[in-house]
């Protein structure tokens, strides 16, 4: 979790980072008063490309395939078993859908008030 924090505020600081060290670059030159404008748009497309592979891979590491389906995270025992991805015919230990009344999940057909038993 402590990742995922730093990463966002990474990801948050980093635009200001980088300009800040732009703008220091950009008063020592000489000339200063022109804008760059071919250079930062290189720049800012170069960005956005590598933004787009970061993303495919960290969704292609992370993410199920087709005939696998997600098991949340569990507690068993005291400790906490993390989320997974297991192919869709395997059977896991998870909740059946029981509401502990020990019968099938069936509607009952007898002894309510509509009844004319």
């Amino acid at each position: 979790m402590i990742r995922v924090t730093l990463f966002e505020i990474g990801s948050f600081l980093l635009p200001f980072v980088l300009f800040m060290i732009w703008r220091r670059l950009s008063s020592r030159a000489p000339d200063a008063g022109r804008m760059p404008t071919l250079r930062l748009a290189a720049a800012g497309a170069a960005s956005a490309i590598v933004m787009m592979l970061v993303l495919i891979v960290l969704d292609a590491n992370r993410a199920g395939h087709a005939g696998e389906r997600y098991v949340p995270p569990q507690n068993v025992d005291g400790r906490i078993i993390p989320g997974h991805f297991v192919p869709a015919d395997d059977d896991v230990d998870e909740d059946d859908g029981d509401d502990g009344d020990g019968g099938d999940d069936e509607p009952s057909t007898g002894g309510g008030a509509d009844d004319p038993q």
